[in-house]
């Protein structure tokens, strides 16, 4: 059995406080990674050490603002733009619901380009400059600036904008077609109705839920089984406009890729489970 189920609103300091301790995590896994190659690279420097501390910080300062905003112009949108999806007894997620979610990741992302597009070029030109020292790569000034001009062209914004709306689209498309086949995502849930003008317990069909479990195989194969055409997609799009490579080369950069997806939605799935034991879980408004 299932309920049909409407997202009302997410609350923006556990999607935040949740949400930036894993992004945290991750950015110290990689700046570990980037010190290690950077030692076996015989590169090793100041930079090198303040690299690892750079994109474990900056990743958590990123996160901080992006959940944080991401989720408070969410449950702005959410009032106009109905997200819904099938929830069934056991905890497992289908049949989301496409143009809507694809609608609101839109319009978020297109305020973020708003907000950071005056600083972008800085941006990337100290990460590109940062990169290619750490990596040993001699590109040229030039090289650099053509890379910034390609990224910050107004086209590609306008493209990005697109492919914020049509890649989601696809991957719950995927998700709606596979879930049919080897089941949704399972969570488990720790709710009760809530009145919504004063917060009492009652039979209200508003519920407060806690996400205080997500099964870590499962949301790892089937996000990376969704995200695989999006992969794709974006994929084709880098090589198209940075580099040329063989067909052998493509095969093993989606294979690549979706053992990466499947293993960075695994652990995070796992990280997060640890947090949500340890301290206060995601928490949502389901009507």
């Amino acid at each position: 059995m299932f309920k049909r189920k409407k997202l009302e609103s997410i609350d923006s300091s556990t999607v935040t406080l949740v949400g930036s301790n894993i992004i945290f995590i991750w950015g110290i896994i990689l700046g570990i990674m980037t010190f290690i190659y950077s030692i076996i690279n015989g590169n090793l420097s100041f930079l090198s050490l303040t690299i690892l501390f750079s994109i474990a910080f900056g990743s958590l300062l990123g996160a901080i603002v992006y959940y944080f905003i991401g989720t408070f112009l969410y449950n702005f949108l959410s009032k106009k733009i109905s997200v819904s999806f099938d929830l069934y007894d056991d905890g497992q997620v289908k049949k989301i619901s496409i143009l809507p979610v694809s609608a609101i990741i839109t319009l978020i992302n297109i305020v973020f380009v708003i907000l950071t597009y005056p600083l972008l070029k800085l941006i990337l030109e100290v990460i590109l400059t940062d990169l290619s020292s750490l990596l040993s790569l001699t590109p040229t000034i030039s090289t650099i600036g053509q890379t910034i001009d390609i990224l910050t062209n107004p086209i590609i914004i306008l493209i990005v904008i697109v492919l914020s709306f049509v890649l989601p689209f696809l991957g719950i498309f995927v998700y709606n077609l596979i879930s049919k086949k080897i089941g949704g995502i399972i969570l488990k849930l720790d709710g009760v109705k809530l009145d919504t003008s004063t917060n009492e317990v009652n039979n209200s069909v508003n519920y407060t839920n806690k996400v205080i479990y997500i099964n870590p195989l499962k949301f790892g194969l089937i996000s990376a089984i969704s995200s695989i055409i999006p992969y794709i997609i974006v994929l084709i799009i880098v090589i198209f406009l940075f580099v040329s490579i063989s067909y052998i080369i493509l095969i093993e950069s989606i294979i690549g890729g979706f053992i990466g997806i499947f293993i960075f939605t695994t652990i995070s799935a796992y990280i997060y489970n640890i947090i949500a034991n340890k301290s206060n879980p995601i928490e949502v408004e389901l009507k």
